[in-house]
C-alpha cells in the first residue's frame, strides 16, 4: 500500500487491543486459530513444541515470543504443518506474515519476516 503523501492522521489517545497479547505455557504443541492473539508469548513448557499456523488470511500476521525457562525450541510451521517457516530458540521471536497472492494456501501462504534473537523482556 503507497502512501499519498498527505498529512499523516494522528492518534491522540494510547492505543489498546483488547486481547491482542497471549501468554501462555504449553502442554503439547499449538495450532494457532483466529481466537488467538496477534502477539503470543508462548512458554514451550518443558519441550520443544510445534507452532502451526491458521490457514492464511490476507494481511494476517503474527509476533510470536519464545519466553522458555530452559533450552526449548518452537517450531513454527504452515497450516497444514509440512513446511517449517522458522525454528525459535529460547529467547527467540519472529514476525511471519501471510503472503497476499497466496491466501487459503495451506502449504505455502505464509512467510517469515524477521527473528529477534536475545531476551525480550
Amino acid at each position: 500500500m503507497a502512501f499519498a503523501g498527505k498529512n499523516p492522521f494522528k492518534i491522540p489517545r494510547p492505543i489498546s487491543l483488547p486481547g491482542g497479547f497471549e501468554a501462555k505455557t504449553l502442554a503439547a504443541d499449538l495450532t494457532i486459530t483466529g481466537l488467538d492473539s496477534t502477539y503470543l508469548a508462548l512458554d514451550p513448557g518443558g519441550a520443544g513444541r510445534n507452532v502451526d499456523l491458521p490457514e492464511p488470511i490476507d494481511g494476517g500476521w503474527y509476533f510470536i515470543a519464545n519466553k522458555a525457562d530452559a533450552a526449548e525450541n518452537l517450531t513454527i510451521r504452515q497450516a497444514d504443518a509440512s513446511t517449517t517457516l522458522a525454528t525459535l530458540n529460547q529467547n527467540d521471536s519472529a514476525i511471519v506474515y501471510a503472503l497476499p497472492d497466496k491466501a487459503d494456501a495451506a502449504a505455502d501462504g505464509w512467510a517469515l519476516f524477521m527473528i529477534f534473537t536475545g531476551s525480550i523482556s
